[in-house]
């Protein structure tokens, strides 16, 4: 039966919330040099022992903002997974560093449209390690950033679409039709439908029709 250990370490996430950190490692040596490393970060991390347990968390809800593979795991086709990770239908696909054993020669084949995002070289040291995480977590934190401009973009124009296009307007009381045909007041309408707000007042025409005593210097 799979285990699975969950390190509760206390670090900088993106935005204030947990970066969540999903480690594969077969090599017990790796898993221990990776659960010390990661400690540097506070950061919400499971790690898993083959490519069946790492898919099978791929598929939850809770997606990894990193993605921490050792390329040597026993039966481990690592192009394999990273690609099947890479075309699974996610918002935000995770940030994939690769433990590499092949050095120079698999360095070489590296692609990182269809691969992991880096490759670590195996040996490592700890301050090798930190740079690698490090750079991701920035990254990640910009793809983050931009995510949710997106998004602010996106809704800035579904409102200014809203008031786009031909109005029905009464010709007399001057109200406006909606498009589920009930009849509101300009105001109604325009606060409604974007993020206007009215101060109401008179202007001269209707002040000398409707107030002809009044004049504009007692305003």
């Amino acid at each position: 039966m799979l285990t699975q250990t969950y390190l509760n370490i206390p670090v900088r996430a993106p935005y204030g919330n947990p970066a969540s950190v999903l480690v594969a490692a077969g090599d017990p040596i790796i898993r221990q040099a990776l659960e010390s490393y990661l400690g540097f970060w506070d950061c919400e991390t499971v790690m898993v022992f083959d490519d069946r347990e790492l898919l099978h968390r791929l598929e939850l809800e809770n997606h990894p903002s990193l993605l921490i593979i050792d390329g040597g795991m026993e039966g481990m086709d690592t192009d394999a997974v990273c690609r099947h990770i890479r075309l699974a239908s996610r918002t935000v696909r995770p940030y994939i560093i690769l433990i590499s054993h092949g050095g120079a020669s698999e360095r070489g084949v590296f692609d990182a449209d269809s691969g992991p995002d880096d490759l670590l070289d195996s040996p490592f040291t700890e301050r090798e390690f930190h740079a690698r995480v490090s750079a991701a977590m920035r990254i990640i934190d910009l793809e983050t950033e931009l995510s949710s401009l997106v998004l602010n973009l996106r809704q800035a124009t579904t409102k200014i679409q809203k008031l786009n296009g031909l109005l029905p307007i009464c010709s007399h009381c001057k109200k406006i039709r909606d498009d589920r045909g009930y009849w509101n007041e300009v105001e109604k309408y325009i606060s409604d439908h974007s993020d206007a707000e009215f101060s109401h007042s008179i202007c001269p025409g209707c002040l000398h029709q409707y107030y002809p005593d009044v004049n504009d210097e007692t305003l």
